[in-house]
């Protein structure tokens, strides 16, 4: 589905992606972004994943956000596909990503699956502070990785010029950043609500958007009983792959498609 526009007015908004079906990772942000103040909560895609329970995050989103974009998890599932097109350049990492989108599937009603060929591609946000753009990858294609060590603000700012946008926001890779750009314009990656950042912490992150009286962006730590979470999801037969980055803060899957800065970051 093709980009939609929506109107918002001056609160924060909290943009979250990739939940991966972790339940109470999710629920976990939704409930500190409430604290914050959020008035819009915006998902910008993969919220189904390698934890399964697929039905059950597509609810928490149907309840609490009103703007939502497709991941490539979402694009994949309502086209009936048999792999993630998860787009990662090590073909180990996209195998294990397409383990992991077989447990989503797997928990994936048929009234979920026909919702979630209703997200659109890309959203755009009327704003006071000018027009945001949403999109899960980049804005070109849906399974590009935005690695913050090899961002070219070139191309950041030619986004934002086709989009006539004062701030684009993505995820996709799962680590978050913030980049300014000239003119008071942001890019941002909102990071991933469903895993740890690749550092050795165990919390999960979205973003916050501020739009007045300036526009600014911030990254939000959350932290939750991941030990729990763990342990619900080997007894329920989840591969040890998928599980073992939730209590080490260390990923397995998508870590050999990693430039070497994020590689090798600790907390």
């Amino acid at each position: 589905m093709s980009a939609v526009n929506q109107r918002c007015d001056g609160g924060p908004i909290a943009l979250m992606g990739g939940s991966y079906g972790n339940v109470p990772a999710l629920t976990a942000c939704i409930a500190w972004a409430r604290q914050c103040g959020c008035q819009h909560l915006a998902f910008l895609g993969d919220a189904i994943g390698c934890c399964g329970h697929s039905d059950e995050v597509l609810q928490l989103l149907a309840d609490n956000f009103d703007m939502l974009v497709a991941g490539n998890h979402e694009q994949q599932a309502a086209a009936g596909a048999q792999t993630c097109g998860c787009g990662y350049a090590d073909p180990d990492d996209e195998r294990l990503g397409c383990l992991a989108y077989n447990y989503a599937v797997a928990s994936l009603s048929e009234s979920n699956r026909n919702w979630i060929a209703t997200w659109p591609d890309q959203a755009f946000l009327a704003t006071p502070a000018g027009r945001v753009l949403l999109c899960h990858g980049s804005p070109d294609n849906t399974n590009e990785f935005l690695y913050e060590s090899r961002l070219d603000d070139a191309r950041l700012n030619a986004w934002l010029d086709h989009a006539d946008a004062v701030a684009m926001v993505c995820t996709h890779t799962g680590l978050p950043w913030v980049r300014q750009l000239d003119g008071g314009r942001l890019a941002v990656n909102c990071g991933a609500v469903g895993k740890p950042d690749h550092d050795g912490d165990l919390a999960v992150h979205f973003a916050v958007l501020q739009l007045q009286p300036t526009l600014k962006a911030r990254i939000e730590r959350v932290t939750y009983d991941a030990q729990s979470w763990a342990n619900q999801l080997a007894e329920e037969g989840v591969d040890p792959v998928f599980i073992t980055p939730l209590t080490s803060g260390r990923w397995t899957a998508g870590r050999n498609s990693l430039p070497p800065r994020e590689r090798e970051q600790s907390p």
